[in-house]
């Protein structure tokens, strides 16, 4: 791959909501793994814990961010811009591989309501923002944003007629698995040497003369770096149908039949009562 193309797009969002539903869909489009990484610095405009214990390394990353641009003024306003919202958002940052594919994560950061950075940061510099008014707006585009996710044991009571049934119940239970995890590195390793070849050639006048030339030696070792991450979010309810159903019974009731005899042995039915 070349490195030279290699390409860094970040949005930073007013919510974690927000920010999963777009690492969501930015998987669905082909960035997944490493390629992605969310980090939740603070929310809905305030600046949270996460922050102030990263801050040095949040630092770093946008030095590193904006250290290519020329236009000095530029680069030290963005990333400024970008250190103060980012401190009080959740961070998206997705690494691409080329121009086009960063335009195509950038557009779906967009759709997922990723702020203006400069816009915002002006906000705060005037104390305009308003998080309270930014949150029903957010809600009104997208949803309820705060909205959380539970796994819970669900006991379920069905009443058919007039007689409570219960149907059973549904279980989910969470643990941790361990999976083995291997990658393949080349390291280098620079070794000196010193090589002597016999020469017979006249003398400089500065022969005599004390030199040192000293080599530094270095090796690559691997270092391992774990993150995690939610990959999956498991929602537990239930889903409410009707159904219309004819009962079909008999009913029973008594008949009396009336035989009337007159004497002679004659007997006649009357109707049944």
């Amino acid at each position: 791959m070349n490195q030279q193309n290699n390409q860094t797009v970040i949005g930073v969002f007013d919510t974690m909501t927000q920010a999963r539903s777009a690492k969501k869909a930015l998987a669905e489009a082909g960035f997944t793994g490493h390629a992605v990484d969310v980090s939740k610095y603070g929310e809905h405009g305030t600046v949270g814990e996460n922050y102030h214990r990263d801050s040095n390394k949040v630092k770093g990353f946008f030095d590193r961010l904006f250290d290519d641009q020329d236009d000095q003024d530029k680069k030290y306003r963005r990333r400024d811009a970008a250190r103060e919202v980012a401190s009080r958002g959740t961070v998206v940052t997705v690494h691409t591989a080329n121009m086009e594919k960063a335009k195509r994560a950038a557009a779906i950061l967009d759709k997922y309501g990723a702020i203006d950075l400069d816009d915002r940061y002006e906000q705060y510099q005037n104390n305009r923002f308003n998080a309270e008014e930014n949150r029903k707006s957010l809600t009104e585009r997208y949803g309820d944003v705060d909205g959380g996710g539970t796994i819970d044991v669900v006991k379920e009571d069905v009443a058919v007629g007039k007689r409570d049934v219960n149907t059973g119940s549904i279980s989910v239970r969470s643990h941790i698995v361990e999976r083995p995890v291997e990658e393949t590195l080349r390291l280098r390793t620079e070794e000196a040497f010193i090589e002597r070849n016999k020469v017979d050639r006249p003398a400089s006048g500065d022969a005599f003369k004390d030199q040192n030339i000293t080599v530094q030696e270095t090796s690559e070792e691997a270092v391992v770096e774990k993150k995690a991450r939610v990959v999956e979010e498991i929602k537990v309810g239930k889903n409410v149908d009707t159904r219309t159903e004819k009962i079909r019974e008999t009913a029973r009731e008594t008949e009396v039949d009336i035989v009337k005899n007159d004497g002679n042995g004659k007997r006649q039915k009357e109707g049944a009562r």
